[in-house]
C-alpha cells in the first residue's frame, strides 16, 4: 500500500479503494450479457457507494454506525444454470474483484489495528467484515460456478 502517513490518509485511500472498486463494478455490469453477473456486479457497486460514505462520515467527525448489512443475495443458482464454459470473461472479472475485495479488507484491519479509539476500530472491523462477506460472496459463486471445492 506504499507509505501512508496518517490514519486520514489512509482512509482517504480507502475512500479511493471504494470508488474504484464501483466504477469497476459498473463497468462490467454494463458490459456482462449475464444477468445474473449483471446483478451481482449493480449489487457489489452500490454496496461500495456505501462504504465510501461510511469513510467520507468518517473524515467528518460524524456518526460512525454502519448499517447492518441485510442477508446477501444468492445469486449461485442464476449462475450455476447460466454459467458456461464460453463465459469465462466473468471468471476473471470475479478473480479481479476478489482482488479488490482483498486488498480493501486488509486496508481495513490495519486502520484498526493502529486506532486507539474504540469506536473507531469497531467501525473498521466491521467495513473489513463487510468486505470480507464481499470475498466470501465471490468466492462462493466461482466455487459454484466451476464446481472445484477444497476439502478445509
Amino acid at each position: 500500500m506504499g507509505n501512508i502517513g496518517s490514519v486520514e490518509d489512509a482512509v482517504k485511500l480507502g475512500i479511493s479503494f471504494e470508488d474504484q472498486g464501483r466504477d469497476f463494478y459498473l463497468e462490467f455490469a454494463e458490459a456482462t450479457t449475464d444477468p445474473a453477473a449483471k446483478d451481482m456486479f449493480l449489487y457489489l457497486a452500490e454496496e461500495e457507494k456505501k462504504h465510501a460514505k461510511y469513510l467520507q462520515s468518517y473524515l467528518k467527525g460524524e456518526d460512525l454506525s454502519i448499517d447492518e448489512e441485510s442477508d446477501m443475495p444468492d445469486f449461485k443458482e442464476a449462475f450455476a444454470s447460466e454459467f458456461t464454459g464460453e463465459k469465462l470473461g466473468e471468471v476473471g472479472v470475479m478473480l479481479a474483484a476478489m482482488r479488490l475485495e482483498r486488498k480493501t479488507e486488509d486496508l481495513y484491519l490495519m486502520l484498526s489495528s493502529v486506532s486507539s479509539d474504540a469506536g473507531q476500530r469497531d467501525f473498521f472491523e466491521k467495513l473489513a467484515a463487510v468486505e470480507r462477506g464481499h470475498y466470501d460472496l465471490i468466492d462462493g459463486l466461482l466455487g459454484a460456478i466451476t464446481g472445484f471445492r477444497m476439502q478445509t
